[in-house]
């Protein structure tokens, strides 16, 4: 008895090994509070989508306090592919941090357009 008590108090908190996220309840149980955020994922990024998302949307529990930066790095989002990002409709810097309940909306780069500002125009 007394080295199962021993043993829960001496387990770090956060996470178990292996789990990006735990069920709220047990983050409250041991003091690692988190957040679900919605994270939606448009054009090529939806390549990055984990198995439980559906048409380009996932709900990920994420620490309280997490950044933009974390959660793109979490899917596995390279930071210059995440171009336009928005948390609840408005742009935002990667050092964002997100609370409960946010909306964020990614973009990867837009292709097309003329050539850049000083470029000589392309020969047919």
């Amino acid at each position: 008895m007394e080295q199962s008590r021993k043993r829960r108090r001496d387990s770090p908190r956060g996470p178990p090994a292996g789990h990006s996220s735990a069920p709220i309840r047990r983050a409250r149980r041991t003091g690692w509070v988190q957040v679900r955020v919605e994270v939606r994922l448009f054009a090529t990024l939806v390549d990055f989508l984990p198995s439980h998302g559906r048409d380009g949307i996932v709900q990920l529990e994420v620490p309280d306090g997490s950044t933009v930066a974390e959660v793109t790095g979490r899917l596995g989002i390279p930071a210059d592919v995440a171009r336009v990002v928005l948390v609840n409709g408005r742009d935002v810097e990667p050092e964002q941090r997100l609370a409960k309940q946010d909306v964020v909306t990614i973009f990867p780069p837009l292709a097309g357009g003329g050539p850049a500002s000083g470029a000589p125009p392309a020969e047919a």
